[in-house]
């Protein structure tokens, strides 16, 4: 939120209660920043967009196909709630996927969940499931536990690691405008305007994590910008029950960890796994391999015959 010296609106009426302008003046200066709402209701038509809410705790974006909402900070700027604000929605047909394929009783985890959108999508949908949200960072996670709040969701547990293929304190790289570039290598943090922070976080492994807990995840999402094969490296206990999996890969960042995807492919390919892409149209495509001519950047994982139903249903047209 603004400070009070910085607020506009808190100036004009500070002003007014001086006694330095009349209440004509007053009304004057600040219907004129009140005006800008009325941009919305046109700008907002059309999207999954519900309503955007203004109080005194804070500012909050909703979606109308999800029935969640998410909280807006004024430094976070490239986070998950604008980019629903700006563009009108966010990441619809994966969104829709997960939602299809996860069950009231699954258990979903969400590695590198940011302020949360996927759990907390899920966690509406099918409310006794069991979701853990990891992210490294605890600003952040202070965040989606607001997040989680704001929801009233009592199913989704925010987890303040990292998820690596060991045990152990990492140092992270974090900048506060940035959150979602978080990584241990440089992938992106540096496109904001903030500083980049060294931040030491514990990180655990998949297969230690649900031992721990005694939990067998039927969907993970893994979008950890670059250390994605170490993740699944820590998963090898896990990959036995062959849950479904959302991962994001970018060739770009997986070079910074000295790896390409298809050595991913290949480590999920010993489990029985087959990837597959969006199309364009919303229906699932095989991709066999990442070439240089692979535009896609988020993958689905499956097993032939043990996820043929999906399969077979999203390579239709949705």
């Amino acid at each position: 939120m603004e400070t009070t010296q910085q607020n506009r609106l808190v100036l004009v009426r500070e002003k007014f209660k001086k006694g330095e302008i009349d209440k004509f003046q007053y009304a004057g200066h600040i219907n004129d920043e009140h005006a800008g709402l009325f941009d919305y209701p046109q700008f907002l038509a059309g999207t999954d967009v519900a309503e955007i809410r203004i109080t005194a705790q804070g500012v909050a974006v909703s979606s109308a196909s999800h029935g969640i909402a998410m909280l807006l900070d004024n430094v976070d700027l490239h986070a998950t709630p604008y980019t629903l604000l700006d563009f009108g929605s966010y990441e619809a047909v994966e969104t829709q996927f997960l939602k299809s394929v996860f069950a009231d009783g699954d258990v979903f985890l969400d590695i590198g969940a940011n302020l949360g959108w996927y759990s907390l999508v899920l966690g509406r949908n099918c409310p006794s499931s069991r979701i853990f949200a990891f992210e490294p960072i605890p600003s952040t996670v202070e965040i989606m536990e607001k997040n989680i709040r704001l929801n009233h969701l009592e199913n989704i547990q925010a987890v303040c690691m990292g998820v690596f293929n060991k045990v152990d304190e990492l140092d992270f790289l974090f900048a506060p405008d940035v959150s979602g570039a978080t990584s241990l290598k440089l992938t992106g943090q540096d496109r904001g305007r903030t500083s980049i922070q060294n931040v030491a976080c514990q990180t655990t492994t998949i297969d230690v994590f649900c031992a721990t807990h005694d939990i067998v995840p039927s969907l993970l999402k893994i979008d950890v910008e670059g250390a994605e094969l170490m993740v699944v490296e820590g998963a090898q206990e896990t990959l036995h029950s062959t849950p479904i999996i959302l991962m994001e890969l970018l060739r770009k960042w997986s070079k910074a960890f000295g790896y390409h995807p298809n050595d991913v492919f290949a480590l999920l390919g010993n489990y029985g796994y087959q990837a597959w892409v969006f199309r364009e149209d919303g229906r699932l495509e095989a991709c066999p391999v990442v070439t240089e001519e692979t535009v896609q950047t988020n993958y689905v994982f499956m097993h032939p015959q043990k996820h043929a139903k999906v399969i077979s249903e999203w390579e239709a047209l949705v």
